[in-house]
């Protein structure tokens, strides 16, 4: 079984976005740089009431002015009711993200697909590999006052004796509030297709702050499935 999968929560992690746990559909320039982190929580997770914090951060770099390659880490907070509170080095990897549309604001289209695919080594399951693939499709109004996006996702984690796969749908909305605030909703999932863990879906408000070359994102999942909330917020600077 790959347990590396079940042990810590399947999530974003790289890339511009206006929400919480969806990915986004902007990429950096080429021979652009950004340094991004994130925050995220799973608490109360059945079974075993299973609290998670995730601390990631990556270095992201433009390769052309739609590919865009990232290097992250991930260190993982644990606490159940039947394991004692741990705090660990979990993951690093490598991830590209293709967006198929330019990005310039002349010519990009309001419909926006991008791929995105990782290799992540697990440092506590020192077999296990995950393999992680995203599609993610947005679509934005003339004016940029509305903004909506889908996020199909799937993670494989692979030991020399199994495979375990999870699906990670995602969708949201996102509405223009004052200035460069943006306020609105979305609904993330995780299901496992192996029997032994329970998946979980969480549904809350986000927000997206951008100022210049920085910007911040956030949601706070509300658990409708298996977890009780499932907060997240993550910000990076560009340069």
């Amino acid at each position: 079984m790959a347990t590396g999968v079940i042990a810590a929560p399947a999530a974003a992690s790289a890339g511009r976005t206006q929400y919480g746990w969806l990915f986004g559909t902007e990429v950096m320039p080429e021979r652009g740089a950004e340094l991004q982190t994130w925050v995220d929580e799973q608490n109360g997770r059945d079974p075993g009431n299973i609290h998670w914090t995730t601390w990631g951060f990556t270095a992201l770099v433009g390769v052309t002015d739609q590919l865009e390659l990232s290097l992250p880490i991930e260190f993982l907070w644990r606490d159940s009711d039947a394991t004692e509170p741990s705090f660990t080095f979990r993951e690093f990897g490598i991830e590209a993200r293709y967006r198929f549309v330019s990005s310039d604001p002349v010519d990009a289209p309001a419909f926006a697909p991008l791929a995105r695919v990782a290799v992540h080594r697990d440092v506590t399951v020192r077999d296990l590999i995950e393999v992680e693939a995203d599609f993610v499709a947005s679509t934005t109004t003339p004016s940029g006052s509305v903004h909506a996006l889908v996020d199909l996702g799937v993670t494989v984690g692979i030991t020399p004796d199994d495979q375990q796969y999870v699906l990670r749908p995602g969708a949201g909305v996102s509405f223009k509030a004052v200035g460069d605030l943006r306020l609105g909703a979305e609904v993330f999932a995780q299901i496992n297709l192996d029997s032994s863990t329970r998946s979980w879906a969480a549904a809350g408000p986000n927000l997206a702050w951008s100022h210049g070359r920085f910007w911040l994102s956030a949601a706070f999942g509300i658990g409708v499935y298996h977890v009780e909330t499932a907060p997240r917020v993550q910000w990076g600077i560009a340069f």
